[in-house]
């Protein structure tokens, strides 16, 4: 069954990372849009959170600017040289 806890930390002023408690994976995106889950932290697994108009959070690769964290409704990632913060399957809830 997929799913679990999804850790944020920061990692400089403006960029974070994403770990996956269960997994033991980082989320990382590749040059191509592509989102993996790496064993080892490195520079594809930052990502720029930015605050939206919206007060929604959206994340840009920190090394491909213009790529965003992007899941479909139904949960499946989407490239993210295909999609725009203005695209709702990039808005995510804010950290509390």
């Amino acid at each position: 069954m997929p799913g679990g806890l999804l850790e944020i930390s920061p990692v400089e002023r403006g960029v974070v990372s994403i770990f996956g408690v269960r997994s033991g994976l980082f989320v990382a995106m590749n040059s191509k849009g592509k989102l993996y889950g790496s064993t080892h932290f490195n520079d594809e697994c930052k990502f720029k959170e930015i605050l939206l108009p919206n007060n929604y959070n959206a994340y840009e690769s920190r090394i491909y600017p213009g790529m965003y964290i992007a899941l479909s409704k139904n949960g499946r990632t989407k490239k993210g040289n295909k999609v725009s913060p203005t695209m709702t399957v990039t808005h995510f809830l804010p950290r509390i």
